[in-house]
């Protein structure tokens, strides 16, 4: 089978990486957001996807809104014979003139157990609301977004540990094994699927800047589930001595409640370990965190480096 892919970033990059490895398709081209500026330099790098797909010798084509430019990307793919688009995290949703345009039309990898959280940010949202598990859905692609039918699910376990770095390695894992698995049962028809269920639908949007900033006001467990949530593309912050501070890893603490908790309020443990009071008078440990223009460190460090005084806090 031939195969159009279009992915963006590092994850997707694994996918398209594992589908040039396999001999259950080949991929015509490839389709991905432009070269953006990164660090310092502000000189523009591809993504991983592209980076990967130059290595291997294929059309790369790049366009600033493909819903506007929609005839240019049919003029630059129609011609490479692809029977299938497959889609993971392209970053920018694509019009039915071009998801439609192969003969097998076009599916994509969603990092949750559609129809549940339906959306931009499914793998943020399902550890921000404490879930226990969540999973991958390959669906074809549709007129509104991730509401197309279900050719295949996997049910993926959420550790207490997981932030979303390792749990996207899970979705990513279990995604590769899905599409290859599908690829290699293909027997020359269209794929079957299922309608979704949409009275039981959840829906989830981007991560805003604003959903950074950690209120200690709210409780241990939800602060920590946003802490992991964020981590590591947008990173949960507050405030210290005037400064930016921004945490990283966090573990709640079986340590009882103060008489009298005050949310932010900071507090050695074992003279290594340090506790931030919670608004339902629990403690979150702070495991790892990184002061404003510093590298990040160990909460042991941070002690050694401040001299925390009582009544000091965070935010």
């Amino acid at each position: 089978m031939k195969l159009g892919y279009f992915g963006t970033p590092e994850h997707s990059a694994k996918l398209l990486q594992a589908l040039l490895d396999s001999d259950l398709a080949e991929v015509t081209f490839v389709v991905t957001n432009p070269d953006r500026a990164k660090g310092r330099s502000k000189i523009p790098e591809p993504s991983p996807v592209k980076k990967i797909a130059l290595e291997h010798g294929l059309p790369v084509f790049q366009y600033e809104s493909i819903k506007k430019e929609k005839e240019k990307a049919l003029s630059d793919i129609g011609s490479l014979e692809a029977e299938l688009y497959v889609v993971f995290a392209y970053g920018s949703i694509l019009p039915k003139e071009v998801y439609a345009h192969a003969p097998l039309t076009s599916i994509n990898l969603h990092g949750s157990l559609l129809p549940d959280l339906r959306g931009a940010s499914p793998v943020q949202t399902a550890l921000w609301r404490g879930y226990t598990k969540t999973g991958i859905t390959i669906q074809y692609i549709g007129e509104r977004m991730d509401e197309g039918d279900v050719l295949l699910t996997k049910e993926i376990e959420i550790s207490p540990e997981d932030d979303t770095g390792t749990l996207m390695d899970k979705i990513t894992e279990a995604g590769i094994e899905s599409i290859l698995q599908l690829l290699r049962n293909y027997d020359g028809k269209p794929f079957s699927a299922t309608p979704q269920n949409s009275a039981f639908a959840t829906y989830c949007g981007k991560i805003k800047p604003e959903d950074r900033i950690l209120d200690w006001n709210l409780n241990a467990e939800e602060l920590h589930n946003r802490i992991r949530a964020l981590y590591p593309d947008a990173v949960g912050t507050t405030t210290f001595r005037g400064k930016r501070l921004n945490i990283l890893k966090t573990r709640t603490s079986a340590l009882e409640a103060e008489a009298d908790p005050r949310p932010g309020s900071l507090k050695r443990l074992d003279k290594k370990g340090l506790l931030t009071q919670c608004g339902d008078g629990r403690f979150l440990e702070i495991l790892e965190l990184q002061p404003e223009n510093k590298n990040r460190m160990s909460a042991s460090d941070f002690l050694n480096g401040s001299r925390i005084q009582e009544g000091e806090t965070f935010g």
